[in-house]
Parts: structure tokens; sequence; C-alpha cells
């Protein structure tokens, strides 16, 4: 049933039809325990913040999805990150729920994958920036390498016997962040977890204080990846070269394909190449929708102005009104990025990810 729903998605996504959701990037805080350069959630109102009953509601009226993305800010400081995460399985019956953690409340993933219901849904991917020196001086005293790592360990060893998987990424952020990778990749190597790179873009949209709500434009950079200032000077392209010849090693087939498709894209887009592909066709409010907080339906990764809040409106009110038709058309005219956490939802649910 899931692969014939997907084909259908696909074709759809192909001719630019307007569907419900597969995919779902719920951020259900801003609020943080790091201090990162190159994401300012932390300095956010913390604002509304959905109980676990209110996503029951918001989830209901999205229905069935494929993916559900839970991060932040940081998740796990939400205590009732268990019961948002049920909730969410009863509602919408994912085949994956992802979390991106910063790894610093290991007891509370341990005691989360113990109580939750079906862990072998559950994807964990805990956020480095470097070796010890590097990610506590970007992420501060209270989110340690030391302590990411204690959680790292954990659910490789004691939570794939409940079917738990875990990835680390690594955030290259500065010269150094980017030589600290072939020390990270050893570190992770000990208890066979994959290493996911990701070049830091030059500031955070979702994440922004300045741009929380609005458009992005000057960040869209059309067949191109604006880089975080403080890797001006690196070797970037040598870097992503030699992610690409890591590939292979990767022992989960998703990570494999996917991340040999966004190097591929990456490569190119940072060698300038005006014909830089694969290029797919975006699918922020079609097939990927994201949450806010509060309930509200942001339009990417790149666009945070909101077409609804579902939690107070219907889910025909906010994703058929003029707010998101305008902002589809919008989506369907953007010269487009190449953000992971969109390009990814973006070839999957186009079919693009299989043409190369």
């Amino acid at each position: 049933m899931r692969l014939a729903r997907y084909a259908l998605t696909v074709l759809n996504n192909q001719h630019g039809r307007v569907i419900k959701p597969s995919w779902c990037t719920y951020l259900v805080c801003y609020r943080c325990n790091a201090r990162c350069q190159m994401c300012d959630s932390w300095r956010m109102k913390p604002g509304d913040e959905l109980t676990v009953d209110e996503v029951g509601v918001v989830f209901g009226k999205i229905g069935k999805l494929d993916v559900v993305r839970l991060s932040g800010g940081e998740p796990y400081l939400r205590e009732d990150m268990l019961g948002i995460a049920e909730t969410i399985r009863r509602q919408s019956d994912p085949a994956v729920i992802h979390i991106t953690t910063n790894g610093s409340f290991p007891d509370r993933v341990e005691d989360f994958v113990r109580r939750f219901s079906k862990p072998g849904m559950l994807r964990f991917m805990v956020s480095f920036d470097g070796l010890d020196e590097e990610h506590d001086r970007n992420r501060g005293q209270q989110v340690t390498f030391a302590v990411a790592m204690e959680t790292v360990k954990w659910l490789a060893t004691e939570g794939r016997k409940f079917g738990v998987e875990v990835s680390a990424n690594h955030t290259v952020i500065t010269p150094q962040s980017l030589e600290d990778n072939a020390g990270i990749r050893e570190r992770m190597a000990e208890y066979d977890v994959d290493v996911q790179s990701v070049i830091a873009y030059a500031e955070s949209s979702m994440y922004g204080v300045k741009l929380r709500g609005k458009r992005a434009d000057h960040m869209i950079v059309p067949k191109g990846y604006p880089i975080h200032p403080d890797l001006a000077e690196a070797d970037v392209i040598g870097f992503v070269r030699r992610e690409m010849d890591q590939v292979s090693r990767y022992r989960d087939y998703a990570i494999r394909t996917g991340k040999r498709y966004y190097l591929d894209g990456l490569l190119q887009r940072l060698e300038g190449r005006e014909d830089a592909s694969p290029n797919p066709k975006c699918v922020a409010l079609r097939s990927h929708i994201r949450l806010l907080p509060d309930g509200r339906v942001p339009v990417c990764q790149f666009n945070t102005e909101t077409v609804g809040n579902l939690l107070h409106q219907s889910f025909e009110e906010v994703w058929e009104g003029t707010d998101a038709v305008h902002s589809r058309n919008w989506v369907d005219n953007c010269p487009g990025c190449w953000v992971e956490c969109e390009v990814m939802p973006n070839a999957l649910y186009t079919g693009d990810l299989f043409n190369v």
C-alpha cells in the first residue's frame, strides 16, 4: 500500500498537483541549550509549544505520513517527547520517526527508546561540529562532545538492540571543524556509526531571529551554495570530493543513496557550474509540510512566512487557502536551494533520486 501511494505521489508531484503531505518536519521547540554560531534559535523567545493533546489534534488533521522529522531547538528539552512521538505514531502511522538531537540528554534518550512502543521506527541523528575542543567552543559547555558521545555510544550499542538506528551529523563551520572530520569518523567507527557531513550555510533562516517569518531571498543562490563566511578560505571543494569517496562505506543503503545524490549536486554548485544538477522540483507545501512549535505552517527552510495554523484551522483552510496558493506559486518560481533537509524530500517525492 505504501509503495502504491508513493508511486501516485511521485506522479502528482511531477505534474505539479497539490496533494496531501507525506513528509513532515516538526520543530517541537525553539529552545536550545547550545550556543551554535550557525544557528541562533536559542536567542528566540520560546513562544507557544503544542501540548501532547494538541499534537494529536494537528497530526490527526494531517493524517498518514511516511516520515516525521522531530527537531528543534533541542527536542529533548521537552520532557514530554515520549508523548509527542507516541501521539504522532498513532495519528499518522509513519514508517520512520527521525529525531535530530545535540546529544546532551543521554539519560532522556535512553528512557525514550526503552519506553517507546515501536522503537524499530526510530532513527536518531546526533549533531557534532568538530572534535572535543572545536565542538565545545562552538556549542558551549552545556552541550559537550563527551556527553554527545555518550548518547551515540548508548544508541549504537544498547539502542540497536531495540531496532534503533543512529548516525552522526558533522556540521562543518570552520577550517578546524573541517580538519576534525577524519577524527570524528575514527571515533564513530568504533561504534559502526555513519557520519554525514554538512557544509554550514552563511546564516540560518528557519532558526534565525532576523529572518523569522520572512523570505530569505538573499540566501537562495541559483545553482549556488552560500557557505558560512568562516569557511571562505577553507578547501571546501576538496572536502566534498573526499566525502564523495566515503559514500560507498555507509552501512545504511538509504543514507548511501541520498548522500551520493546530495553530494554530487553540492559539488557542482560549489564549483559554480551553471548547468549544476540534479535540480528536482521543490515539493514544499505539497509532499513536504513543516510545522513550527505552535502549529503554524511555514513555506520552507528559506521562506518562513506562514500559511496558517493547524491547531486553530482545518487542514483544508491551511493547505488550500489563499496564503497557501500564493506561497505555492512562489515555490514553483523559486530558482532552488541545495539545503539537504529540503533537497531530500524533493528528490524522493519527485522520483529524481532514482534517475541519477
